[in-house]
């Protein structure tokens, strides 16, 4: 199950690693940029000095259970949903040189945007998965109503 939570965490970028290393005990000489983890639902990066504990939204029980009841694909796109619903705005304020405050909605709007793409991404391999996207492009016509072409 381990595993399973694993590719999850990729899916959802939870925590933001290279890849996941599963041992026993932590390396004496990790590798850059790799979250590693004994199967405790701790997962630890090496900052060159020593070793440090990633900042995870979700644990592993709650994936573990997210698999079970939905499979991986939806677990992940749940997971996206609610990285969306904790997106918290008062850490894209700025404070400017007088003192004042303004919203960055730039950097908001990019935090968004990134985790509804990947929602959207994972939306479209789930659908490929489930034989809905054929790839198949067809050329349809809209038929009038009544003799009329409606706008949508």
């Amino acid at each position: 199950m381990l595993n399973e939570v694993i590719d999850v965490r990729r899916n959802i970028g939870d925590p933001i690693a290279s890849d996941f290393i599963v041992v026993d005990d932590l390396p004496l000489e990790p590798f850059k940029g790799i979250a590693y983890t004994t199967g405790d639902g701790i997962y630890s990066y090496f900052n060159g000095l020593k070793w440090q504990q990633f900042d995870i939204k979700f644990t592993d029980n709650y994936i573990e259970r997210l698999i079970s009841e939905r499979g991986k694909l939806r677990a992940s796109i749940r997971l996206i949903d609610n990285l969306i619903a904790l997106i918290n705005p008062d850490d894209y304020i700025a404070a400017g040189n007088t003192g004042g405050q303004s919203m960055s909605f730039s950097s908001l709007a990019e935090v968004v945007n990134y985790y509804e793409g990947l929602r959207r991404y994972l939306l479209d391999e789930e659908a490929a998965l489930a034989g809905a996207d054929s790839g198949r492009m067809l050329k349809t016509v809209r038929k009038p109503v009544g003799g009329v072409l409606e706008d949508e």
